[in-house]
């Protein structure tokens, strides 16, 4: 028989694919699970904190909550809040351009909840956020790029404050270790400062009045929570000392409508998010697990049925003196040299493997998570494993024939039934595996392409977005007092500078999908409440966002309705039990100064992506705010119909004008269309369906490659028979019938099993992706007709040329 060293080479070079993407989706899974917090003080778990409504999972914690509750926890127990922020800070005495640090805002709580110590100094505390002191700690590296190092830092001082402004001087009180960059998952933390200080960076200030303590006059709610344990206290009993102190709690302080306290690990900015990528990497490493199956199994009977073959040639090296301990040395010597370049190989993938995941995952949770020691330190165990298997592979034939005794090199006409039943069983499997993840491979297209058509509640229309943002170093905030119609004299010059490009076109201010520039509040009506975000908008912006009135009314467009609210169906429905009875009704926000009046209810909105649930909105008439956040903060501007993309150039200048005379702390950011910012959003479904489309063509090639590998030994090895058969008498149609019908049957098994495993991979594949999909859709039947066809075009050619085969030469070479 001629050897095949190609199908050799493709079998070893499938298995070290699959045995990279295996190790890299285990590891990256280990990681995401990982309740510890790199840098953070060893023997302790993380988790987030939040509080279960009726309503759902609710993570928006307010300081005031964190802070008591930390008081009544165990000693062994401790809770704390950070929120991110870019801050710009200024060196007294030398000129130059800020430096802009990623800055976590604390409480009191956080380096002991974090069990951290200073490389030198004092750590911020709760006396510090009582009294508003004006303190700041650093990272060692930037202590030692500013200061020389981290002893040199303490005592020294930082300016951070809006632009044109003195803002307020920092003391460097404390310096902590390089390994520790903050706990927000997508940010690498370089300073640290008291949450109470956000009010004086920002141009105003909140004071100490009448011995009330700072972080109890100004509160931020909307974050969850970190809580830390003991490694060695079960989740169970954490559980329990949590609710116990919960209950503890003052009802004012817990909130309406709460059922308890919620735990979530490991620890997360947006603990939602992190759990539904945890999940996407579980499915991921059932994917990979099932190609690395596929891939063994191919090596394993490509081995064996070799070996089978090469009887003869055993039975010769026996007799001339070759004993079983001296090939089985030979075999195992091979085999530990091939798992050695597999195992290099393996990690090269895997290497390569991590640097296009990250890039795919670009500034996503999943990103920040898997850094670069996490998931290396994770492989250097992993893929050693995975030779394991390898070696197992490659040398569990030689050592079965071996205690078996076959080695009688005897050429009998046919196959044993032995060999028949194991050939056929594994070319089902093959393909069963390869049609379930073909299978999934489908589904996944099709969400990403209903995600990519999706509705959003937004969009109905061709849309302009055209995104104002502060200009750097502006301020967040303004103290109160302003004009009240600084923002309504604003959106009219902006309105009238776009008509002269547009005519006839309707400019609004309002939220958008993908830009998340809403504030998390807490809202009650009566005895129930939920957790909404607020955002405001212009009376034009239902006509040019394309949202869907429900009910109710829109805004007066003629004068500023200061207390009337837009809410969306979730928040009607959560507050009021249903749309119809919301108008009219009254509610009450955490940032509101008084009760607002309900005026109307819009359809359901997915300002997260069309992958995410609806968000809960309430939307107050920008024009009457009086903190103007469109003139300070910003906003997004949507042009209705749409702008020619050949004229945004002077859109931008026709904006930037008037900006500049009305607004100088804003700048006009990005225009877009409405149709990319859909696919913005789609984007990570899309990226998504490539990989799982990749890894489907992966096991189609591991598949198809056993079925050809199977197929040429096995015609190789029934070509005695088959060549007696020819010189009998039987056409090479026939021939070529048997062989084709034979393989299409045992594919067709292999279909028909996974068309029963499809509910079941169905719902798992619902579970783990968040995709809603149908197990007998169409997607299912044109994946499996395709697979179908691909095993047709690889049994055709071999059996056309075996069916053509002279007789005489057949028999003259056997």
């Amino acid at each position: 028989m001629r050897r095949l060293p190609w199908m050799q080479l493709s079998a070893h070079a499938l298995l070290a694919l699959a045995a990279a993407a295996t190790a890299l989706a285990f590891a990256s899974l280990r990681v995401m699970n990982d309740q510890r917090i790199p840098g953070a003080g060893p023997g302790y778990r993380y988790y987030a904190l939040g509080m279960l409504r009726s309503t759902g999972p609710d993570f928006g914690l307010d300081t005031g909550q964190v802070k008591k509750l930390d008081g009544l926890l165990p000693g062994n127990l401790a809770v704390a809040t950070a929120v991110p922020m870019g801050i710009s800070y200024v060196l007294p005495g030398k000129e130059g351009a800020p430096i802009k640090l990623e800055t976590e805002m604390i409480t009191g709580a956080y380096i002991r909840t974090l069990h951290l110590r200073p490389l030198a100094g004092r750590a911020i505390t709760e006396a510090d956020l009582s009294a508003n002191a004006p303190v700041i700690m650093l990272g060692e590296a930037t202590a030692r790029r500013l200061f020389g190092g981290a002893r040199q830092a303490i005592g020294r001082d930082l300016r951070a404050g809006p632009s044109g402004k003195p803002g307020v001087s920092l003391s460097v009180i404390g310096v902590l270790p390089a390994n520790f960059g903050g706990i927000v998952d997508t940010r690498d933390v370089s300073a640290w400062l008291p949450y109470t200080q956000i009010p004086a960076i920002n141009g105003f200030s909140v004071g100490v009045n009448a011995g009330k303590p700072a972080d109890d006059s100004f509160l931020l709610t909307g974050f969850p929570a970190l809580l830390s344990a003991p490694a060695d206290l079960s989740l169970a009993a954490v559980r329990t000392q949590v609710q116990q102190a919960w209950q503890r709690l003052p009802a004012a302080d817990r909130g309406k409508d709460v059922h308890g306290a919620l735990l979530s690990a490991p620890y997360s900015f947006d603990p939602l998010a992190r759990r539904a990528a945890a999940r996407r990497a579980t499915l991921y490493l059932a994917l990979s697990v099932a190609a690395l199956v596929l891939a063994t199994v191919n090596l394993f009977t490509l081995r064996w049925l070799a070996l089978l073959r090469r009887r003869g040639v055993l039975q010769m090296e026996r007799v001339l003196g070759a004993t079983r301990s001296w090939l089985r040395r030979r075999f195992l010597t091979h085999t530990a040299v091939i798992a050695l370049l597999i195992l290099a190989t393996s990690t090269a993938l895997a290497g390569l493997g991590y640097v296009v995941i990250r890039h795919l995952l670009q500034k996503t949770i999943s990103e920040g998570v898997l850094g670069v020691a996490a998931v290396a330190w994770q492989l250097v165990w992993i893929l050693p494993g995975l030779l394991l298997v390898v070696i197992l592979a490659e040398s569990l034939p030689l050592l079965i024939v071996m205690l078996r005794e076959r080695l009688d090199g005897a050429r009998s006409v046919t196959i044993s039934r032995a060999e028949r039943r194991l050939g056929m069983a594994v070319l089902s499997t093959e393909v069963l595996l390869a049609a379930l993840m073909s299978c999934a491979a489908a589904w996944a297209l099709i969400y990403a392409w209903q995600q990519r058509h999706a509705d959003l509640g937004l969009f109905g229309a061709d849309v302009t977005v055209v995104t104002i943002e502060r200009a750097p170093g502006g301020p967040m905030f303004v103290e109160f007092g302003k004009s009240t119609t600084a923002n309504t004299l604003l959106l009219d010059a902006l309105s009238r500078s776009v008509a002269q490009l547009q005519p006839g076109a309707r400019t609004a201010i309002g939220p958008i999908p993908g830009r998340d520039d809403g504030q998390p509040e807490s809202i009650s009506a009566g005895k129930r409440a939920t957790s909404a975000y607020s955002f405001e908008a212009s009376p034009d912006w239902l006509y040019a966002s394309g949202a869907h009135l429900l009910a109710g009314r829109n805004f007066d467009p003629q004068k500023p309705e200061s207390n009337a609210v837009l809410v969306d169906a979730k928040v009607a429905r959560a507050l009021f039990g249903n749309v119809r009875t919301a108008p009219g009704q009254t509610l009450q926000g955490t940032h509101a100064m008084k009760p607002q009046r309900v005026i109307g209810v819009i359809a359901p909105m997915y300002l997260a992506g069309p992958s995410h649930d609806p968000r809960p909105v309430v939307i107050g008439d920008a024009r009457a705010d009086p903190n103007e956040s469109l003139r300070i903060i910003g906003g997004t501007l949507l042009v209705r119909p749409r702008v020619p993309v050949q004229h945004y150039a002077a859109l931008r200048v026709a904006l930037t004008a008037v900006l500049k005379r009305q607004a100088p702390l804003l700048e006009v950011g990005k225009i877009r269309s409405s149709d990319v910012v859909r696919a913005q959003l789609a984007a990570p479904q899309t990226r998504q369906a490539q990989i799982f489309v990749t890894i489907a063509l992966f096991a189609w090639a591991i598949a198809l490659s056993g079925v050809a590998a199977h197929l040429r030994l096995f015609l190789a090895m029934r070509k005695r028979l088959s060549a007696i058969r020819s010189a009998l008498g039987a056409g090479p149609l026939r021939l070529y019938r048997e062989v084709v019908l034979g393989t299409l049957a045992l594919a067709a098994a292999g279909v028909a099993l996974a068309l029963l495993a499809a509910p079941w991979l169905a719902a798992q594949f619902a579970f783990l992706s968040g995709a809603q999909v149908d197990a007998f859709g169409a997607a299912t039947w044109i994946a499996l007709a395709v697979l179908l066809l691909a095993v047709f075009a690889v049994v055709h050619f071999p059996a056309r040329r075996a069916a053509r085969a002279e007789p005489a030469e057949s028999l003259h070479e056997l």
